[in-house]
């Protein structure tokens, strides 16, 4: 049974000041939609790169948009970014040079969103990997350059009214995916799933608090990925750059309470890891969160 810590009278101030983007704020600063859901699998051959791989897979199911959790995948390739402080004026953020390590890795810990750009299927994956010489490490996962290896399986879920949507977003002068209506299966009653996108300052925990209240989920699983302003974790650890990127690693959310543990890696590569305390988890450029309905205990 799962038992979710309360949440206090009023959450904590952001680790760092707001961040004041170099476009016009957007509104609604979250997008949800909710879904009815199905979960499948994705068996992996090993003849193409993962993100054609899980594209070709939800083109078979039916399915624009979904997520994909990944564990413990073995890749003859992988390739990875991390975030990076932008050398323009028009952005905050950007990227590193592609960092290839030699030989096989494994994804230990990853999530996928999986949409469109355009009329193209893509991914958008963070996750914690460990490389052939041991070393452990956390980024954006280029999934057209990481090879799965043969006879691995990943667990897929497709929404069946929802997409992320990559578009143009003035803000923050990125392309990002949005939480779109799609399809024409509708979420009758209370749906299987929330799909959120949220736009920068704010606070993960309080988004998935307030979207199990308005969408009527007693309790659900939290999953997905994105950038923070900085990270509070309960008890004194601290990640103070605004440029970074993270992982949920295991989350639950009730209308009343919320127990987020994430991995998020800055702009150093060092890693931080933990529960993230209410109020001090504040998105940098955006996340895609999903709230995936459970009965209320489990």
């Amino acid at each position: 049974m799962a038992v979710l810590a309360d949440a206090p009278a009023a959450p904590l101030a952001g680790i760092n000041p707001p961040l004041r983007h170099a476009g016009p704020r957007i509104e609604p600063r979250i997008a949800a939609v909710p879904t009815a859901i199905r979960h499948f699998e994705i068996a992996l051959d090993g003849s193409e790169p993962l993100e054609a791989a899980i594209a070709r897979a939800f083109a078979a199911e039916g399915f624009e948009g979904g997520a994909v959790e990944i564990a413990g995948l073995a890749c003859s390739a992988l390739d990875y970014v991390i975030p990076a402080r932008s050398e323009f004026p028009d952005r905050l953020a950007w990227y590193s040079a592609p960092r290839q390590p030699r030989g096989r890795a494994v994804i230990r810990e990853g999530y996928a969103s999986f949409g469109r750009d355009g009329g193209r299927p893509m991914i958008h994956c963070h996750g914690i990997w460990e490389l052939e010489e041991g070393r452990r490490a956390l980024g954006h996962l280029l999934g057209a350059q990481t090879w799965p290896e043969p006879g691995q399986v990943l667990q897929a879920t497709g929404f069946a009214s929802a997409v992320f949507d990559r578009r143009p977003d003035p803000e923050t002068n990125f392309d990002l995916f949005a939480a779109t209506p799609a399809g024409t299966g509708g979420a009758a009653g209370r749906p299987g799933a929330v799909v959120m996108t949220l736009r920068p300052n704010e606070d993960i925990a309080t988004a998935c608090m307030e979207r199990c209240a308005r969408h009527g989920l007693a309790q659900a699983r939290v999953i997905g990925l994105g950038s923070l302003n900085g990270a509070g974790f309960r008890g004194v650890s601290v990640m103070q750059d605004p440029i970074s990127e993270f992982l949920v690693r295991r989350g639950r959310a009730t209308p009343e309470a919320a127990e987020i543990e994430i991995a998020v890696v800055d702009s150093s590569a060092n890693i931080f890891e933990g529960v993230l305390a209410r109020g001090q988890g504040r998105v940098s450029i955006t996340s895609e969160i999903i709230l995936l309905a459970e009965p209320a205990g489990a």
